[in-house]
């Protein structure tokens, strides 16, 4: 949402915390944008038709595991979103002054659970752990039980009669396992809910699974709940933001069946594409091939980046933009739903250039990465070199930011960079 701005003007807020979509505020429609981004998407689905076993190849598994758990993440970090925004539930802040609340724990809990089932002795290097539950005190264990029942529910709701009832230790010990140092071997890279921020305003927000052997990304799902299907935009006085049309609204206060219109969950493996199917599993729709964008027109592209300027720095990306020929305001989105965007090419070009001295976590790119690679992307730091998974939980060596465009913009992307750097330390 823009930060400059306070009043809805579309629909109400009562409306918004209903439908639990993100805030439409002092914003008019983007309309350009639908008709730029769904033909990319039809025209993938009508060019090559879904195959399961050629998609996902050896590792057909882990993305059957991988698409359960994270789908079964998405509805309750929907659940967990409701009551933020009837302000049932709040959100604590971490000793690192992140946010986090009940849905980081119950997802990453969740989560594990079902890759649990599959390789008892799997490694996770993920987010969250259970410290702050288990030697807070009282309100420690509040929040514990809340988690263990939110878990609980889910796992119900998704596998009815069989499902386990889990107890606090049983919850306390899953959130735990994200707790590897990652490195060398197999490990699953976890984001339970990437963009806490966007989560508890309404916003977009991710949940980003992968896994990786030896440093190689080898399958990444990410469920982005808010994200709408074909890409709709808002636009404000600075940039552009996803949300829906006044009249989209209309037809929800109607009670109109919509379909399929937002949330996403993006799928890739290694050499097998990417692809996009709906959250909510009561939608029956066959997963669709997704695509970087092939042509570069500067006066339709578009690039994204952080909605924050703690997180990045926009007038250094604005300038790379510029030299790119780039005419379009920024899309500004929160959390890895970034990488979808460019996967899918609703943006050309995805930048993040923070304050020197900031340390990017692995959970915060790697589901994000392998989605825009199989889309037929690259993904590099500002130098051009690829990012380095095997070094533990941190992106160690890495090179000012982070870039993920298509392969023919890539090396013009450099340039970009390297001129817009040279000007600034003039």
């Amino acid at each position: 949402r823009c930060a400059t701005c306070s009043t809805p003007t579309n629909m109400t807020m009562a409306s918004v915390i209903r439908l639990n979509v993100a805030p439409i505020v002092g914003a008019r429609r983007g309309a350009p944008q639908k008709s730029r981004n769904a033909a990319p998407i039809r025209a993938a689905a009508a060019a090559k038709k879904y195959d399961a076993a050629a998609a996902s190849g050896q590792y057909a598994r882990e993305l059957e595991v991988a698409t359960d758990a994270v789908r079964m993440a998405s509805t309750l970090c929907q659940e967990v979103q409701a009551q933020l925004m009837r302000q049932d539930e709040q959100a604590e802040t971490k000793d690192d002054r992140s946010l986090v609340t009940l849905a980081d724990y119950a997802a990453q809990a969740i989560i594990c659970w079902r890759i649990q089932q599959e390789w008892s002795d799997f490694t996770m290097v993920g987010e969250e752990d259970a410290e702050a539950l288990t030697e807070g005190g009282e309100g420690g264990a509040l929040t514990l039980s809340k988690i263990v029942k939110l878990v609980n529910k889910t796992l119900k709701l998704h596998k009815g009669m069989d499902a386990p009832e889990l107890t606090s230790s049983e919850v306390v010990d899953l959130i735990n396992k994200g707790g590897g140092a990652g490195g060398k071997g197999r490990h699953w890279v976890l984001d339970p809910v990437d963009g806490t921020l966007g989560f508890v305003r309404g916003d977009q927000y991710a949940i980003a699974l992968a896994m990786m052997e030896d440093g190689d990304l080898k399958v990444g799902v990410m469920g982005c709940p808010n994200m709408p299907k074909m890409g709709e935009v808002l636009e404000y006085d600075s940039s552009y933001t996803y949300g829906f049309s006044p009249r989209l609204v209309s037809k929800m206060l109607a009670g109109e069946s919509l379909g399929w219109y937002k949330g996403c969950i993006f799928t890739a493996v290694k050499g097998g594409g990417t692809y996009m199917l709906p959250c909510d599993p009561a939608i029956k729709a066959d997963p669709l091939p997704v695509a970087v964008s092939k042509e570069f027109d500067p006066q339709a592209a578009k690039f994204c980046e952080p909605v924050m300027k703690a997180n990045s720095s926009q007038g250094f990306t604005a300038s790379v933009a510029d030299n790119l020929g780039i005419e379009s305001k920024p899309l500004r989105v929160y959390s890895q739903v970034k990488y979808g965007s460019v996967a899918r090419a609703d943006a050309d070009v995805f930048m993040k250039f923070p304050k020197a001295g900031y340390k990017e976590k692995i959970w915060d790119h790697a589901a994000g990465v392998i989605i825009v690679e199989e889309a037929g992307g690259k993904v590099s730091d500002a130098g051009g070199a690829p990012l380095d998974w095997a070094g533990g939980r941190y992106l160690e060596s890495l090179d000012r930011g982070i870039v993920a465009t298509s392969k023919a913009l890539h090396e013009r992307l450099m340039d970009a960079v390297s001129k817009s750097w040279s000007s600034s330390q003039l």
